[in-house]
């Protein structure tokens, strides 16, 4: 894909005394933009470079078109459960439903939750029977799966509360848990989610996925955990547990799809990740609502958001709405497609100062991109990522993670920062800092001034042509 020519413009004499400050907005032109569409964007799946094409049309599906589903088992926590078809908690259902496949390879199961609010965790395993989970109240904030974990909680805090849900349930499911139960020190990120897709082909519509951590006090105590505010070491916030909270994790389950879902969380609400390195899977949503406040849609599958409103929560001073951690080879990464970005209208949303995105620069341990002040530093290309001051290596595969992000024909808020609406990850000078990267030129350009060849080190054949396209816009219109 090209650039627009002219991707940096003056602001106009209206904005009084930053009339001269530019504009880094890259946009893309007409012929291009019209082409980010659902066809083109999820027709592919698999491996970065050489995926497989399989068509998908998510539209057409009758979860889009309002079907009126048969439920196969009904979740109700008001119900006498009799284990088999009517279950008081959602993952009691989705264990049976998986248990039961063998009876019915591949064939849908639909599962009803009845209005209600279900505080569970629900871990939903790879199975042969693709799994679509629904409600059916006057909206999705009718019937509401809850839970409040955050990446700090040790594995046996978490085994306390949750641990009982999981000891009868499918192996497969079983398995999930003690992934997160057998961890060392804390949970982690990845251990947080309130609601966990291995599932290809899940659906779920008419339902909110929240994670509670924080929710009743708001997230501003969390500010310097995000910020390391007073701490201006260049190690200040690696290795650091800060207090992310997933509300969904969709782990490499290839057409997952959501209709008029409510994601609810602050830092890390929706994390979409593929099940192996360098392999994506797709993901689509449709009028839908997903709220946070940092990095709060992130990971490196393709994903569309169709006619959806994506709100950043202002508790903190910073906020950015995408964290993509993109392969370089896999040609899309999140697009956001009449979308609207709101806020919640708070002082600090207001001040205009808030990012679509920042590319996760995923595992890294140190940052070959600009000078550290460590004496001797050095941030190298080696076997693993890891850093012993005063020196680093970094992989292949971090490195890779550029992160992608499209987002057309939607209104951007007054809350994003019109100058400069991308950002770079974390500020030069630190461990973690790496800086944003439009396009496969500047990922290029920028590993040979780290002193990293790409055809040498990496054994990459040559730059794109034309270059591929990271960071972009097509046919918005700003509040």
């Amino acid at each position: 894909m090209l650039l627009a020519a002219g991707c940096q413009a003056p602001m106009t004499s209206s904005q009084g005394d930053i009339a001269a400050t530019p504009v880094v907005r890259p946009q893309l032109p007409p012929e291009i933009g019209r082409q980010v569409t659902i066809a083109n964007v999820l027709r592919t799946t698999g491996r970065a470079g050489s995926e497989t094409v399989d068509p998908w049309d998510p539209l057409a599906d009758p979860l889009a078109r309002g079907a009126v589903f048969k439920a196969d088992y009904v979740v109700d926590a008001a119900a006498r459960a009799d284990g088999r078809r009517t279950f008081n908690r959602v993952q009691d259902a989705v264990s049976r439903a998986v248990s039961d496949g063998g009876a019915a390879s591949g064939q849908r199961v639909y599962i009803l939750v009845k209005p209600g609010t279900y505080r569970e965790l629900v871990y939903v395993p790879a199975s042969s029977r693709p799994i679509t989970l629904y409600g059916e109240g006057r909206s999705a904030a009718d019937t509401v799966i809850t839970a409040g974990l955050d990446a700090a909680v040790a594995p046996g805090d978490y085994v306390k509360q949750f641990g009982a849900q999981f000891a009868s349930v499918d192996p497969s499911i079983q398995e999930m848990h003690a992934l997160v139960r057998e961890r060392s020190g804390n949970i982690s990120t990845s251990g947080t989610m309130t609601v966990w897709v291995r599932n290809h082909g899940f659906q779920a519509r008419n339902l909110t996925f929240e994670n509670s951590y924080n929710k009743a006090t708001g997230n501003a105590r969390e500010e310097c955990g995000e910020r390391a505010c007073g701490n201006s070491a260049p190690d200040a916030q690696i290795n650091k547990v800060h207090h992310q909270a997933v509300a969904l994790t969709v782990e490499g389950a290839d057409k997952a799809q959501f209709e008029n879902v409510r994601l609810i969380g602050f830092q890390d609400t929706l994390y979409l990740k593929s099940a192996e390195t360098r392999v994506t899977a797709r993901s689509f949503f449709h009028r839908s609502y997903i709220e946070g406040d940092v990095d709060f849609i992130f990971g490196d599958t393709t994903a569309y958001f169709y006619r959806s409103e994506v709100r950043s929560l202002g508790d903190r001073t910073m906020s950015y709405v995408g964290a993509p951690n993109t392969n370089w080879k896999t040609k899309y990464g999140f697009v956001f497609d009449t979308v609207r970005f709101t806020s919640d209208g708070s002082p600090n949303a207001l001040a205009g100062k808030f990012h679509l995105a920042r590319q996760w620069f995923h595992n890294s341990r140190c940052s070959p991109y600009a000078p550290v002040d460590v004496p001797g530093y050095r941030c190298v290309l080696g076997a693993e990522s890891v850093y012993r001051k005063p020196k680093g290596t970094i992989t292949p595969t971090v490195l890779e993670t550029v992160g992608k992000m499209i987002v057309v024909n939607s209104t951007i808020g007054r809350h994003i920062d019109r100058q400069r609406p991308w950002s770079e990850w974390n500020r030069a000078g630190t461990l973690s800092h790496r800086p944003a990267q439009f396009t496969s030129d500047d990922f290029w350009n920028n590993l040979r001034k780290a002193g990293i060849d790409p055809v040498r080190d990496l054994g990459y054949d040559g730059p794109p042509a034309p270059k591929d396209i990271y960071l972009a816009e097509f046919n918005n219109a700003d509040e």
